[in-house]
This record gives structure tokens, sequence and C-alpha cells, in this order.
């Protein structure tokens, strides 16, 4: 992976120390590459123990071992030494293409490692299991919960889709015993959310959470938890974009997984609604 996206993804997880460490390596650039780990904890007024500290805590040996793979980051990207940063000033197409590409790779990378194929396998189990699948999300987590119902009403899955709350857990209410809950939420901290996944487990309906927090409050209510990781924690986000696409590339593997589990019905129901949309073309 990527060492100044992976800075940047665990940005919010580092001590005050680690914090100041990671600001340097983004101020200086590859100026740091140059220096000795002596040199960096002297303009850090830290010590060289913090520094290696700092460089096990993404993955490496030491600091020589960071800098060696920041000296690769900073090769391979050489036409653009701010990539790590979601957008910057006078920015032109091209820079924003590589951008984008170089974060969604990233995310790909960082969400295939966090997602478990046991709670994939569990949550297509799940949903096998029970007639009615509810699903809801607020803000950029409702655009997921509605790919969810569409990906999966297409393959004959009774979806319930609602962003009336009130509307939603009524309905919930009159069919737990049929019911099967899906909340959507990266932070997994948004109260209407968490609300309704309280209701669901007083009403002993199974909750499946795809969410990025694991230590997250709906994460903790969850019976089966996909773990969507975006890959970036930037201190002022313009858009969700890398975490509504990492949620989005878990739905696709949990309703591909469906599908491969259920293949021959699965693909008839396909071609029902393909067959019916063709009419209303004609």
């Amino acid at each position: 992976m990527d060492t100044l996206l992976v800075i940047r993804q665990n940005y919010s997880n580092f001590t005050p120390v680690e914090k100041k460490i990671a600001d340097y390596i983004f101020e200086v650039e590859e100026q740091i590459l140059g220096k000795s780990a002596q040199e960096v904890a002297k303009d850090l007024g830290t010590s060289t123990a913090a520094l290696v500290r700092f460089s096990r805590k993404l993955g490496y040996a030491g600091f020589s071992q960071l800098k060696q793979k920041l000296s690769a980051s900073y090769a391979f990207h050489a036409d653009d030494k701010k990539y790590y940063e979601e957008v910057s000033d006078a920015e032109t197409p091209r820079s924003l293409k590589n951008k984008l590409k170089v974060r969604i790779n990233h995310m790909v990378e960082t969400t295939n490692d966090a997602l478990a194929d046991e709670a994939v396998e569990k949550a297509v189990a799940m949903i096998k299991h029970k007639d009615l699948l509810f699903v809801f999300g607020i803000g950029a987590s409702a655009i997921v919960a509605q790919d969810i119902f569409q990906k999966f009403s297409r393959i004959g899955k009774k979806v319930i889709f609602l962003q009336d709350t009130h509307l939603f857990v009524s309905a919930l209410a009159v069919h737990q015993n049929d019911a099967l809950f899906m909340a959507v939420s990266m932070k997994g901290e948004t109260k209407e959310v968490i609300d309704i996944a309280k209701l669901a487990q007083e009403m002993t309906i199974p909750l499946i959470v795809i969410s990025g927090r694991e230590d997250s409050t709906l994460a903790k209510l969850a019976d089966c938890l996909l773990h969507s990781v975006s890959g970036e924690d930037y201190k002022m986000r313009t858009a969700a974009t890398m975490s509504l696409m990492a949620q989005l590339y878990v739905v696709d593997v949990l309703f591909y997984m469906y599908v491969s589990k259920h293949f021959a019905q699965s693909y008839q129901k396909l071609q029902q609604t393909k067959d019916v949309i063709k009419k209303l073309e004609q």
C-alpha cells in the first residue's frame, strides 16, 4: 500500500506526538529522505525512539524502512507530489483523475484487507434465511441503502427501503418475525441509525451493519459486521467520495456472493426483470 495514503488513513488514530511526525512528513515532503533519525527528532523536539514507534505502527521495521517506502511513493508519483491530498488549489482535470485513481485503488486494497470472508458468507446466509430485508442509511449512506434495495429486489428478495424513520420502524415492528435489518453508516455513530438498530435488537431482529469503524456504537450492536474502509482520514473532507465507494464496493461483493450461492434462481429473476424493462422500452 502507498505509505503516504496509509499515514493519511490512520491520522486520527495517532497520538499527539505521532500526529506531529505525520504533519512533518507532509510538510517537508522529499526532504525527509536526506535526513537521519537524529536530525528529524531534533527538528521535531522528540526522540528517535518516537520515530521508530511511529514507523512500527505503520508496519515497518524502523525509520530507515519508512524512508525507503516514502522514497518509493515519491518516485511513483513524481508528476504530482500532492497526490495524497483530496483536492488542492489550481488542479487540472489530469491531476484530479490521477488522484482519484490512486485513492480508489487504495480504498479497494484497504477494504479487501478489512472485509472478512467469513462475514460475507454469514451475511449471505442471513439474507437467504429471512423473507424481508430492511435497509436504512442517512445522507450518503442512504445512497448505499438504495443500492442494496435495487440490487436485491432484482433477484427476487423482498426489500424495504424507507427514509422516513417513523414509517420504517412501524414496518419493522409488524414484520419482526420475518425481518432482517441491514444498517449502513460509515462512522457508525449516526443517532437515528443506532436508535433503529437498538429497536431491532429489542425485537430480536438480526442486524447486519456496513460500517468503516469496527469499534463504533453501531458495529458493536451487529450480529454481522461488513467492514468498509475508505482509506482516508482528512481533517476537512469536501465530499464522501471514498467512504461512499467503499460501502458500494462492499455491497457489490455481498451481492455477487449471494448471486453465486444461488446462481440459477438469481439469474432467472434477473432475466425476468430484464424482460419486463425491455417491454417498457418498446
